[in-house]
């Protein structure tokens, strides 16, 4: 494994696991590592014409140049980068949201077998889908560590997938997990930062967290407990969009929050 030391960062590849393995096995591997990362998990059609629908929409109110090719997700040069809560970011969000092939998305059947194999038959696709519209050139947004229980609440056994709508490069700022950080427990969200959508995220000495990420393929899926520790890296690719879904899965008679039932930011 080629490990590659950045700033008071060590950044290693992720440990590849096969959709095909048994229930047993697939959490037996959740537990040891906190994540479960597939490539190719999904139809590489399906993925691009999701990306195809949310891009017209960016398209649509201006955000992309218009003179590249559209799938390339390039930013207008005049557009200054945007994010979640402003009304720009939100109008454009919403319609997102009303996408039908973007609501299907976690439920396609191979992400509904591996969350079976986590979890069991009756799985619960939470209905809050979430898509991430991340720019370039704005890296004071980029998502810090954090933990999704604290934002989720609801039941701990609890499994979110995250899934690039494209290729992702780490260029384009992908996800990075902590491995093994689930079996800490939940831990407080003290640390504020402008990039935590809900403001807070947990501290983390760089001298001792080691971070598993890599280059993301079109249909290559990662998932992750609930107390896994994970954060974003950066949007350095200087002039692309980064498209991004979040989707959580957890076993249907098991507590689930409120919030979870109702659409992002409750945008009917």
């Amino acid at each position: 494994m080629t490990e590659v030391v950045t700033t008071a960062e060590v950044l290693q590849p992720f440990v590849e696991s096969d959709p095909n393995a048994g229930a047993g096995v697939l959490q037996g591997r959740m537990d040891d590592y906190g994540y479960l990362f597939f490539r190719r998990l999904l139809p590489a059609d399906m993925v691009l014409e999701v990306r195809r629908h949310v891009l017209e929409l960016c398209a649509a109110a201006g955000w992309l140049d218009p003179v590249r090719d559209l799938m390339g997700a390039v930013v207008a040069p005049t557009m200054q980068p945007t994010t979640e809560g402003k009304l720009e970011y939100m109008a454009v969000y919403r319609k997102v949201l009303r996408l039908p092939c973007f609501h299907a998305f976690p439920c396609d059947p191979a992400l509904m077998i591996v969350a079976s194999k986590l979890l069991g038959s009756d799985v619960l696709v939470h209905p809050r889908r979430i898509g991430r519209l991340t720019f370039p050139n704005n890296t004071i947004a980029t998502t810090p560590p954090h933990q999704d229980h604290y934002y989720i609440r609801g039941s701990v056994e609890t499994y979110s997938c995250w899934t690039p709508l494209g290729a992702c490069p780490m260029s384009l700022g992908g996800l990075a997990v902590w491995p093994g950080s689930q079996k800490r427990g939940f831990i407080d969200h003290n640390v504020e930062s402008p990039g935590a959508v809900g403001g807070c995220g947990v501290e983390v000495d760089p001298t001792k967290a080691v971070w598993h990420t890599g280059d993301f393929e079109v249909g290559d899926a990662l998932f992750f407990h609930s107390y896994t520790i994970h954060k974003a890296l950066p949007n350095l690719s200087g002039d692309r969009l980064r498209i991004s879904t979040d989707n959580r899965y957890q076993r249907r008679d098991d507590r689930i929050d409120p919030g979870a039932l109702r659409p992002h930011y409750d945008l009917d």
